[in-house]
C-alpha cells in the first residue's frame, strides 16, 4: 500500500477517534510540533527510518522525546505507529491529518507572496476577499519575496492569482508586441 493511502487511513482514524474535549485544532498543533521536531533532526529521521533499530527501542525514544510535551492521545498515537511499523511515514501521516482537518472544517490553505511585509489590516482585507471568492475559511501563510517588484501573488488551492507588478508589466509588454 502506498504511503499516501496509509497516511490517509491513519489520518481518518486519528481524527475520528479524537477524545471528547480535545479540539481538532489542538491535535493538529501538537502533531505539527512533532513534525517540526522530526524534520529539524536528521538523526531522528534516520533513527525512525532505520529497519535495524528494534521497535521497543523506538518506543522508548518516542516516550523520552515527547512525554510531557504532547497529550496522552498524541503520545499513544505515536506509540501505535511504532508498534505497527509505520514510524517511517509519521510526517506523511501528520500532513494528511492537517489536510483532512482543513477539508472537514471547510478551510482552504493559501500562500501569499508579497514584495513587502503586509500590515495586519492588509492581511485581514486580503483574507476576507479570498474567503468571498472561494466560499471557504482561509488559512493563509505569508512570505515576503524580494524578487517581486511590487504587489502580491496568491496560491488559492490549485489556482494562482498573480497581482504582482512584474506580471502586469509582462502582460503590458505582450499587448504591445501583439499590437492590441
Amino acid at each position: 500500500m502506498s504511503n499516501v493511502r496509509v497516511a490517509k487511513r491513519y489520518a481518518e482514524a486519528v481524527l475520528d477517534a479524537l477524545p471528547e474535549g480535545m479540539a481538532a485544532a489542538d491535535l493538529v498543533a501538537e502533531l505539527t510540533d512533532v513534525r517540526s521536531s522530526i524534520q529539524q533532526s536528521r538523526d531522528l529521521q534516520l533513527f525512525f527510518a532505520s529497519p535495524v533499530i528494534p521497535a521497543p527501542k523506538k518506543a522508548e525514544a518516542v516516550e523520552a522525546l515527547f512525554a510531557g510535551k504532547v497529550s496522552a492521545y498524541v503520545q499513544s498515537f505515536l506509540q501505535l505507529l511504532v508498534e505497527k511499523g509505520r514510524e517511517d511515514v509519521v510526517v506523511d501521516i501528520i500532513d494528511a491529518v492537517v489536510d483532512l482537518r482543513r477539508t472537514r472544517e471547510g478551510i482552504l490553505a493559501t500562500t501569499v507572496h508579497s514584495a513587502v511585509e503586509l500590515s495586519d489590516q492588509d492581511r485581514t482585507t486580503l483574507q476576507e476577499a479570498l474567503a468571498s471568492v472561494s466560499g471557504k475559511r482561509i488559512e493563509a501563510r505569508y512570505d515576503v519575496n524580494a524578487e517581486l517588484v511590487g504587489g502580491v501573488t496568491v496560491r488559492l488551492g490549485d489556482t494562482v492569482y498573480d497581482g504582482s507588478v512584474q506580471h502586469q508589466l509582462k502582460r503590458l509588454r505582450d499587448r504591445f508586441v501583439s499590437g492590441r
